[in-house]
């Protein structure tokens, strides 16, 4: 990805649960928000989502910040030494 910006946050893991449910909750509200616009409404179901996160670059960061935060969940945790 050119230009991209890396970020490495530690944080405890309830704070983390927090994070990634309010994400999928503002996401989801997002969405559904501009869903039913008329720059939509001829584009179909299936791809109507993709079409809103390219649309909205923000909503696209909250998609990859989800995942990122998905992942660092349930990946194994290193043992300190």
């Amino acid at each position: 990805m050119q230009n991209a910006v890396a970020i490495q946050l530690d944080m405890p893991k309830p704070v983390a649960e927090a994070l990634l449910a309010s994400l999928r909750a503002e996401l989801r509200r997002a969405i559904n928000e501009h869903w039913y616009e008329d720059r939509y409404r001829t584009v179909p179901d299936e791809v109507r989502t993709r079409r809103i996160l390219d649309d909205f670059p923000a909503l696209a960061g909250h998609k990859r910040t989800i995942g990122a935060l998905q992942a660092a969940l349930v990946a194994p945790r290193k043992a300190v030494q």
